[in-house]
């Protein structure tokens, strides 16, 4: 496993995975300033906090594929969720960097308790294989390769959560073609409940932070 340092995040992004995530971000960071202006721990918290209980994706696990998972985290666990793309040249692999730093940082008896579930913008390039090796470059375990069944399961499930993201029109055979997409993790605890939203540009410590504020009482 070789992991990704974080980048410089003030850099210009490409228009590929850059534009929606940047007005995400922005906005997000507006909620920051008027819901959490007293809480130390970094993120949002909506109210009432959206749930993920219902929705179903296909999970990739080596040569099997399993269609009834669910983003709802293992008793006394958080499932850090992510909606990306493997094409995406800065915001999504920084975004994973920082999470496997903080995940480095963590000691076990919390790490032990955490799962990275990344969920593909883009499933027709984006496969199981493929997603399990990207993931492998940012972590040695815990996470998990997720696809959304169909179009509509995966537009459903964005619209609960509040994702954006839009795909460049092509052709059926053109595999070179932008996403764009708002870039936020969701802490998600074992009751499918997102306790908190981390915008992209939150730190390695600041997700320590928020990962170990946001862990169900053992």
């Amino acid at each position: 496993m070789s992991v990704f340092e974080p980048r410089d995040r003030r850099r210009l992004w490409s228009p590929i995975g850059g534009g929606i995530a940047l007005l995400g971000i922005v906005l997000l960071a507006t909620v920051l300033i008027v819901l959490d202006g007293d809480d130390p721990v970094p993120g949002i918290v909506r109210d009432p906090a959206p749930s993920v209980t219902g929705l179903s994706f296909i999970e990739s696990s080596g040569s099997e594929e399993r269609e009834d998972a669910t983003l709802t985290a293992p008793d006394g666990g958080l499932s850090l969720v992510y909606f990306g793309f493997l094409s995406c040249p800065d915001v999504c692999p920084m975004t994973m960097a920082d999470i496997g730093v903080a995940r480095q940082r963590l000691p076990d008896e919390i790490n032990d308790r955490i799962e990275v579930a990344y969920i593909t913008l883009d499933p027709d390039r984006d496969d199981g294989p493929r997603m399990l090796d990207y993931l492998d470059h940012f972590f040695d375990d815990g996470y998990r390769a997720l696809r959304a069944p169909d179009d509509a399961s995966l537009r459903t499930a964005a619209e609960r959560l509040g994702v954006t993201y839009e795909i460049e029109p092509h052709e059926p055979d053109d595999r070179d073609y932008g996403v764009t997409h708002s870039a936020i993790t969701y802490l998600v605890d074992d009751e499918g409940t997102v306790v908190r939203e981390l915008p992209f540009g939150v730190s390695a410590e600041e997700f320590v932070t928020a990962i170990e504020a946001s862990l169900p009482d053992a």
